[in-house]
Order: structure tokens, then sequence, then C-alpha cells
């Protein structure tokens, strides 16, 4: 491979945690209250040991399923959890547990970016609400049409564009946050202090946010078929995914940590924190509304792309001739109006509820087992291919 192929490798690897990152954003910065519900109402515990305890999750996660694409180059979710799983009992189950989860979580997900920026663009412009749901999923379906390699590249782009606003935002808010922190960090407040029962169960209710860090491994399936062919590649693309999702996600828990309790009742606590410790001007509200619409656009067209793709086959046996791209048209505007329905609950109720209760499940199930299946099912490979080297010897 001579320098060019491999600065392009390179380049396509990278992307690859442009995705991941990409899909993490959204809910994570630009509206914050996902990190807020996630992290902060746990205490103290959530501005920096939080996020780093989830981010090594979420390179162990990541470690474990880029081996499964670079072994056996999946085309989908489905077909990699196959993979894992390849007892017949076993792959019914986690099968549709998958699909499930995906169905699930682009629901709840692309509703709350939907919410999210119909509240900012109001409580920033004045714009009708509706108008922008509308302006909205137009987008997000026309940019998840253009297939695999469009994702890649555009999340490459616009993860680079939301890592330089939020380290703008990080600039002008970290220095006027730093005493409210210090204040939140000294309180010594505890999760039953935010309405929980027990310690033990908010801190692993805190955890499963990792299923959020992970959101983009769908899209990433048949997008690094192909692309990832070595345990080097793996290693990149999980370090540099965890690695941007934990600092990231550090940035902002600090600025929020300044405002507890009371960010708990923001819907949308990043305007609150650009317009309370950062002091924007009309320059900066509207670079932070750059963001915003980068951050949601780019994870809600994963989720489109994920699901038209995963389901446009299965509906071509129930539209006879019709194209590709017609089915994912069909399959995405389904999507869309289901979520833009779904997003008038509003940001909080989707994220205190919805998000909540759908990763204390998800996590449990999908996550935390690939530690053990996914090494049993490489080791169950090698010892296969060893056989096949030693008969082949033999004869």
């Amino acid at each position: 491979m001579d320098s060019k192929s491999k600065r392009m490798h390179l380049f396509s690897i990278v992307s690859l945690s442009a995705v991941m990152f990409g899909a993490y954003s959204g809910p994570g910065f630009a509206s914050g209250a996902q990190t807020v519900s996630y992290f902060l109402n746990k205490g103290p515990i959530g501005v920096f040991t939080g996020p780093l305890i989830t981010g090594l999750l979420c390179f162990i996660f990541c470690m474990l399923l880029f081996e499964i694409n670079r072994i056996y180059q999946p085309n989908n979710y489905r077909e990699a959890y196959n993979q894992i799983y390849q007892g017949k009992h076993l792959q019914w189950f986690f099968g549709n547990i998958k699909e499930l989860q995906v169905i699930v979580v682009v629901i709840i997900s692309l509703a709350l970016q939907i919410s999210t920026v119909a509240e900012l663009i109001y409580s920033i412009y004045g714009v009708n609400k509706t108008l922008t749901r509308v302006l909205f999923i137009t987008a997000v379906v026309a940019l998840s049409l253009w297939g695999a390699g469009f994702i890649r590249k555009a999340s490459s782009i616009l993860s680079v564009l939301i890592v330089l606003i939020s380290l703008y935002i990080g600039y002008k808010c970290l220095g006027p946050a730093l005493p409210g922190m210090h204040a939140f960090i000294s309180s010594n407040a505890t999760p039953k202090d935010f309405g929980y029962n027990s310690q033990a169960f908010a801190i692993f209710s805190m955890f499963t946010i990792v299923v959020f860090f992970m959101n983009g491994y769908d899209a990433c399936v048949p997008a690094s078929k192909g692309i990832v062919k070595t345990k080097k590649d793996v290693l990149i693309v999980s370090l540099l995914t965890s690695i941007l999702c934990t600092f990231m996600t550090i940035i902002f828990t600090v600025i929020f940590a300044s405002g507890m309790p009371g960010v708990l009742k923001q819907s949308v606590p990043t305007l609150w924190a650009v317009t309370t410790l950062g002091k924007f001007n009309v320059l900066g509200q509207t670079l932070y509304v750059v963001l915003s619409i980068a951050a949601m656009l780019s994870t809600s067209m994963h989720f489109i792309f994920v699901v038209s793709e995963r389901f446009q086959l299965p509906l071509k046996g129930l539209i006879k001739n019709s194209t590709a791209l017609t089915r994912k048209l069909i399959i995405a505007v389904f999507f869309v109006i289901i979520c833009a329905l779904f997003s008038l609950f509003g940001v909080l109720n989707i994220v205190n509820y919805g998000y909540t209760i759908f990763t204390m499940i998800v996590g449990p199930i999908m996550l935390y087992p690939l530690i053990i299946s996914v090494p049993y099912r490489i080791m169950k490979k090698n010892k296969s291919l060893k056989k096949v080297i030693i008969n082949t010897s033999n004869n």
C-alpha cells in the first residue's frame, strides 16, 4: 500500500469514529439534556468519574464489535449479531431484541432531536416550531438516502464542526463555570438528593449511557465493510471514538455542574450555558445554533440511514418493481412521521422517561454480555481454523 493509499485508508478509519461520535453528539451536546440527566443528577461523581468510566466501557465495546466487523465483514447489524450468537435460539432472541432496540432508539432519539431543534430555534429566533420540525425532518430524510460513503464523509465534516464549536463553548463557559462546579463537587450531594432511593442503582443507571456512546455502531456496520481490515484499524477507531465522546462529555459536565441543581429543569441546558455563563452575543448564539443543527443532523441521519438500509430489502417483497431508493424513502418518511409525533411530548419527558427506561433494559441485555460472547466466538473460530489447517497438513 503506497503512502496515498495509506492516508486514504486512515481517513476512512477516522471517519468511522466520526460516525460514532456524530451519532452521540446530538442529544449529548446540542441540547445537553441527555448529559445532565445521565451524569449530573447522580451527584459529583457524574462530573469526571462517570464520563471516564463510561468512556472506558465504550472503548471495550467498540473493540469487541469492530473486531466482529473485521473478521466477518457483515452487511448490517443483524448479520453482526448473528455471527456473535450462532445458535438458532440465541439468534432469534438477540436478533429480534436488536431489531427492537434499533427501532426504539431511532424513535426516541430522533424525537428528541426534532423537539430540541424546534425549541431552540423558537427560543432564539421565534420561528414557528411546526415549520422548524418540517424543515428539519426533510433535511434528515434527504441526507440519510445518500448511502454509507456519504454518511462517513458527512460525519467527518460535521464532527469536526461539532468539536470546534464545542471547544469554543468550552472556552467561553468553562472559566465562569469553575466556581459553581467546585461548589457542586464540594457539596457532597448524593443520588438520593435527586430522587434516587438506591445509590448503587443510580450509579448503574449512569453507566447505561454507554448505549448512546455506541449509538453510531449500527450505521458503522455497512460503512466499515472493506474498511476495517486489521486489529490496528479496530484499535484506532475504538480509541478515537472513546476519547472524543469522553473528552467532549467532560467539557459539558463541568459546565452544567455549575448550574446544579437548577439546570435539571432546563429543557435545553446548553442554551442556558451559552446565555448565562458564556454571555454569547448574536454571533456566538448563531455559532451555537450551527453546532446544534450540525450535531442533531449528524445523529438523526445515522438513525434513518440504519433503518432504511435494514428494512428496504424486506419491503421489496411487498412493493413489486420498486427501486431500493424508493423503498428507503418510504421507510424514512414512515419513521420521521412517527418521530415527529413523539417529539410533541417535549425534551424533558423524552429524556427522563424514554431514554432512561430504554437504556436500563438495553445495556444489560445487548452490551454487557458481549464481554463474554465475543471473545468466546472468536476463540471458537480460531479453534475451527486450527483444525482445518491441521487436517489440511495431514492430508
